[in-house]
């Protein structure tokens, strides 16, 4: 059975990881520039921030349910101890400085936009690998 749509390659998984960093580094992130700083610095535009918060809220619930339906607990955690054994890696090498906060904070960041980016990837490379089409019944 074909699977509908565009192809599933590299270059998808590649669009699901930026989509997934750049709203996991949208909510919060070291440098000062997110969501978490700009609702902090003053009670201008109210409606706005509460507005934007509404919107990065759902798209992490859609992330989070889309995440956990594919792989689960056991795939979640996989794939964050794969993500941390990188981090130590990156560190022995001495690519990572772990005694900067703002690094170890990007690399947590980093971590959720991988596992993000692997759950909502899973079906597609799922259906790609085996021929296995992914369905909801309700």
């Amino acid at each position: 059975m074909a699977m509908s749509g565009a192809r599933f390659d590299y270059s998808s998984v590649l669009i699901r990881f930026l989509f997934s960093l750049f709203f996991v580094l949208a909510a919060y992130n070291p440098t000062g520039v997110s969501y978490y700083h700009w609702l902090y610095r003053g009670e201008e535009l109210l409606a706005l921030k509460v507005f934007v918060g509404l919107v990065l809220f759902s798209i992490y619930v859609v992330l989070a349910v889309t995440t956990w339906r594919m792989m689960g607990a056991l795939g979640i955690g996989l794939v964050a101890v794969v993500c941390a054994a990188a981090g130590w890696l990156f560190w022995e090498l001495g690519i990572v400085d772990l005694s900067s906060v703002s690094a170890v904070l990007t690399g947590m960041l980093i971590m959720v936009a991988v596992v993000f980016t692997v759950g909502i990837s899973y079906s597609g490379a799922h259906t790609r690998l085996a021929g296995v089409l992914h369905t909801q019944i309700k």
